[in-house]
């Protein structure tokens, strides 16, 4: 259930995207024809229903959207993480995540997105009844309507047209309606039925009762609805005549009275939006032909990249040994991942592996002065860090002081010449180095190490310019560098395989670290050689949610010593890359899920 409810959730938080363009172009659409509008709302349909899309250059989503934002092994995350591409929003909901404690038998969010899921649930069945309920007092009220022809009937106690039905719709109007009254309201609804509104009405409301918690898609749905009507008057004066725009509009300002029973049913709705439409029917002119296409190619244009996954345009180097000293070979990468990457990226493999080294042979012969309490339990020490060292290349020292503090309490801190920048660790040791990431540039960078929640040791990177000081990023303790600032991941890098294979690179782009996404499928259904220590779950069938299947216990941690195993599947966490879950077949035949403890 509550694995359902975020794929949900993440749909939710993508379709709000392309709900506030839509309804952004439909203000630009002003002039054109407004079925071109009612048409866009399919795309809207489309992301509240289907999780997944194409990726392409050309999306219109912002660049550093991700389409799931909220990762399905969040609650196993020991810093749960949202990434909905609005930096700001990501880290106040990532801040107010209920967080893991370790020892805990059960998982706080695990449990609030367990507890949210069946609330979700819930408002579905309250809208279902709530719907059904409203035919109900629908029908009771219809028994008294007389049938005037074919699907055609009149009630006394209406005041305004509606349809009424799903297979077999049938047109309730109200009784004393004149000739022309009666025509134009009689082709409006004839319109509705052609064009199977009264099917698309029902399954927006479908949509509608998934999504009840977005206010933006309550939005898109009463918006939409107003689209439906208004393209369905300007049919009705197209296919009649523009000079029936006054008594049109007079005959729906008579109608404007009318009680609206029918807005919880959603096979019956009626000709709601009455001032909408009376301005929509008084300015209607029939528009140019160049009006009408231009509109058409831009909504084409519009849909598909609202309907589109962004793609990463960014160009990375990859370092290859073949280039000679500072060579480099420039790859467009993308998530989709081209076949010229593929067949690079597959050639070069060990010369990429070859051209990084371990982070500790960029780390300078420098060592700080540290001190602090032995007799206090690590999570009460407080480390003093003090040196000296020309960190911005001008030829003179500067002055370095730092001050940690365990378990993520606030008083962290690391000074340079009087500038401060605060910090916040959950395991430190007092480590603090000086390393070199980038030979290029006139820095070297101070990097405080902290061994993790859960033994997942990383260093945090300070650079001072000599005009500021400022965090550059965090990166796992065990990471490759190129020394030219760019990063293979301990947790983005499989080393027990031989031969090696990675998910994603790192690079120092902008002062902040970013993640470039790998093809991973060029590496299944290939053989490789394993070497360590790993867990090993048997199972005939390879699991969607691996998260279920994986236990931490000695029952299931096997040695592997030159073991040939067939990777059939990869499962990567969707939030970091992690490749630390394979689905696999032994040399014995046996199949199962294989993993390996990632922290130290």
């Amino acid at each position: 259930m509550g694995k359902l409810f975020l794929s949900v959730l993440n749909m939710s938080i993508t379709a709000s995207y392309v709900i506030l363009i839509v309804v952004l172009i439909r203000l630009m659409l002003k002039r054109a024809p407004k079925v071109i509008s009612y048409a866009l709302w399919s795309v809207v349909a489309f992301r509240l229903l289907i999780p997944f899309s194409f990726n392409s250059v050309y999306s219109l989503l912002p660049r550093k959207t991700s389409t799931v934002p909220i990762p399905s092994g969040i609650t196993y995350q020991q810093s749960p993480q949202i990434n909905s591409g609005i930096r700001v929003l990501d880290a106040v909901t990532s801040e107010s995540l209920l967080t893991p404690t370790t020892g805990a038998s059960v998982n706080p969010l695990q449990v609030f997105i367990e507890t949210g899921a069946y609330i979700w649930i819930l408002g579905i069945i309250a809208l279902l009844i709530y719907s059904f309920v409203s035919i109900l007092i629908l029908k009771r009220q219809l028994k008294g309507a007389q049938l005037i022809e074919k699907n055609i009937f009149e009630a006394r106690n209406l005041k305004t047209p509606f349809v009424f039905g799903l297979i077999r719709p049938k047109i309730y109007l109200p009784v004393g309606l004149n000739v022309d009254e009666r025509d134009y309201i009689l082709l409006h609804e004839q319109t509705h039925i052609n064009r199977k509104d009264h099917i698309i009405k029902m399954l927006a409301f479908l949509v509608l009762s998934i999504h009840w918690f977005n206010p933006l898609v309550w939005i898109a749905y009463i918006v939409m609805s107003i689209d439906m009507e208004l393209s369905c008057d300007e049919r009705v004066l197209k296919e009649m005549d523009e000079e029936i725009k006054k008594p049109y509009a007079s005959s729906l300002l008579s109608l404007a009275a009318g009680s609206h029973i029918l807005n919880g049913s959603p096979i019956a709705f009626s000709e709601g939006n009455i001032e909408w439409r009376i301005k929509n029917v008084l300015n209607y002119k029939k528009p140019a032909f160049w009006v009408t296409l231009v509109s058409v190619l831009f909504a084409l244009v519009i849909g598909i990249g609202l309907l589109t996954n962004p793609g990463d345009k960014d160009f990375i180097e990859i370092i290859n040994s073949d280039n000679g000293p500072g060579g480099s070979i420039p790859l467009a990468m993308t998530q989709a991942g081209s076949q010229e990457l593929r067949v690079r990226v597959a050639n070069d493999m060990g010369n990429i592996i070859e051209s990084f080294s371990e982070i500790d042979e960029y780390i300078k012969d420098y060592t700080f002065d540290v001190s602090y309490d032995g007799d206090l339990e690590w999570n009460h020490r407080v480390y003093s860090i003090n040196g000296t060292y020309d960190l911005n290349g001008d030829g003179e020292a500067d002055s370095i002081n730092a001050v940690l503090i365990a378990d993520n309490k606030d008083g962290s801190y690391i000074e340079v010449n009087g500038m401060k920048v605060e910090l916040n660790f959950y395991n430190p040791t007092g480590a603090a180095k000086i390393i070199d990431l980038d030979s290029r540039d006139a820095y070297t960078e101070v990097a405080i190490f902290d061994d993790g929640a859960s033994g997942d040791p990383a260093f945090t990177f300070i650079r001072y310019d000599g005009t500021k000081l400022y965090t550059v990023g965090t990166i796992d303790r065990y990471a490759l560098m190129d020394g030219q600032g760019k990063f293979i991941s301990w947790f983005h890098m499989t080393d027990i395989f031989k031969p090696q294979f990675f998910s994603a690179l790192g690079e120092f782009k902008n002062n902040e670290y970013v993640i470039t996404n790998h093809d991973v499928e060029q590496y299944k259904g290939k053989t490789y050689e394993v070497d360590g220590t790993g867990f090993f779950v048997p199972l005939d069938i390879n699991p969607e949610d691996y998260f279920e299947y994986m236990v931490w216990d000695s029952e299931t941690l096997r040695e592997f010593k030159e073991t040939k195993v067939k990777l059939l599947d990869i499962h990567i966490s969707p939030d970091d890359r992690t490749l630390n879950c394979f689905y696999v077949e032994l040399p014995d035949g046996e199949k199962g899920l294989l993993y390996f403890w990632i922290g130290d």
